[in-house]
């Protein structure tokens, strides 16, 4: 139920950062257009630390997401393969930040979620962080931890995951889109992965 359309159009690299642009503008049948940008294929990894510096686009319906699947996910799909929800965000609640893991029996609106509140993340750059195990998944922003999971050996976790960031519009989680929005940024400062 997502309002956007992507293309390599609302991207780019200005300076250090990367920005992909959510716009209210009729493309192919959709009221907005995007990027959705993915490393399968091209980097993955399994276990460790994973930083993002980035900085929130706003705007009712806005709905930014840093996640992964599991390489597998082309073979056997979703939830089979797992997500793990680095950072996702909603425009229509500003300063709260989710945590989330999908796996078979807990997964889209059953999702294993916390939530953190930061204030002006569609202001300043912060820290979104997980720190990922056989043992455990930990989030947390600026080092501050808010969700911990306790991984086994029977959860998908265990295996290469790769990297996507979109700026989706609307959805069952991004929700109404404003009547007056026109334009939000998500702007990336870096990607660190420590193994």
């Amino acid at each position: 139920q997502e309002l956007q359309y992507y293309t390599e159009d609302n991207v780019i690299q200005e300076d250090v950062f990367l920005k992909i642009t959510a716009k209210g503008e009729g493309i192919n049948g959709f009221d907005f257009s995007s990027t959705r940008m993915t490393t399968l294929d091209k980097f993955d990894f399994e276990y460790g630390r994973i930083e993002v510096r980035a900085k929130l686009p706003s705007g009712g319906g806005t709905w930014p997401a840093i996640w992964m699947l599991g390489e597998n996910f082309p073979d056997v799909g979703w939830p089979e393969t797992g997500e793990i929800d680095i950072m996702e965000h909603k425009g229509n609640d500003p300063d709260v930040i989710h945590g989330s893991l999908h796996l078979p029996g807990n997964f889209a609106g059953d999702a294993i979620s916390e939530t953190t509140t930061v204030e002006g993340v569609s202001q300043d750059f912060n820290n979104y962080t997980v720190e990922w195990s056989p043992d455990r998944i930990l989030f947390a922003v600026n080092d501050e931890v808010y969700h911990e999971y306790e991984n086994t050996s029977e959860t998908p976790f265990n295996q290469p995951f790769f990297l996507i960031l979109n700026v989706a519009m609307g959805g069952t989680f991004g929700g109404e889109v404003d009547p007056n929005f026109t334009e939000s940024t998500m702007e990336v400062d870096y990607i660190r992965v420590y193994q």
